[in-house]
């Protein structure tokens, strides 16, 4: 299994055990909770006596949804955002913003980010450094409540302060070697 540098796996991600190294994902790829990255289907084996096996390419600088399932056979491009609770049964592309099961795209990432600078400007923001959950004091949380329940709050800096170190998420290391992915090994003897 290839995992790049500043990768968000959370611990109750589930990922395929008997064919991990199938798997690849790529730097700066976050997941949400209680994923699924599937890289066989056991499906056709009651029937058939056969398991599908095939590739999960997740590209550099996605973000999975929580409870996103992955089957096997897909690539995801780089830059795409998966909505949480979606289902992943075929290749999706590079920059678009995709949900549904099975997940197709529904916005350009242009399109999504726009929106939301949008949001951000007129709405109202809340700085991570006081409102993040490990900050948060009863008169905060009241607060943001409050603004909460007439629409949209953002809280904003938080990834900045993962960077300076201050607050953070377990991700692997920024300064790590990445080997080249298994994928392409595995492929290339195939072949042969």
């Amino acid at each position: 299994m290839h995992i790049g540098r500043d990768v968000l796996l959370p611990n109750d991600v589930y990922v395929d055990e008997e064919y991990c190294w199938l798997i690849s994902i790529g730097d700066s790829t976050a997941f949400g909770g209680e994923c699924m990255i599937l890289a066989h289907d056991a499906g056709p084996e009651m029937a058939l006596g056969a398991i599908r096996v095939g590739t999960v390419v997740v590209h550099q600088s996605c973000h999975v949804g929580v409870r996103t399932i992955i089957l096997p056979g897909v690539e995801i491009g780089p830059r795409t955002v998966i909505a949480a609770n979606s289902v992943v049964s075929r290749s999706l592309p590079p920059d678009t913003v995709c949900q549904g099961r099975p997940a197709r795209p529904f916005s350009t990432l242009a399109q999504y980010l726009e929106t939301h600078r949008r949001r951000i400007e007129a709405g109202r923001t809340y700085e991570y450094s006081a409102y993040s959950i490990q900050f948060l004091t009863p008169e905060r949380r009241a607060a943001l409540v409050s603004a909460a329940l007439a629409g949209d709050v953002y809280i904003v800096g938080g990834r900045s302060a993962e960077l300076q170190g201050i607050v953070g998420s377990e991700r692997t290391p920024l300064e790590t070697y990445v080997p080249t992915p298994p994928i392409a090994a595995e492929s290339r003897r195939a072949r042969r």
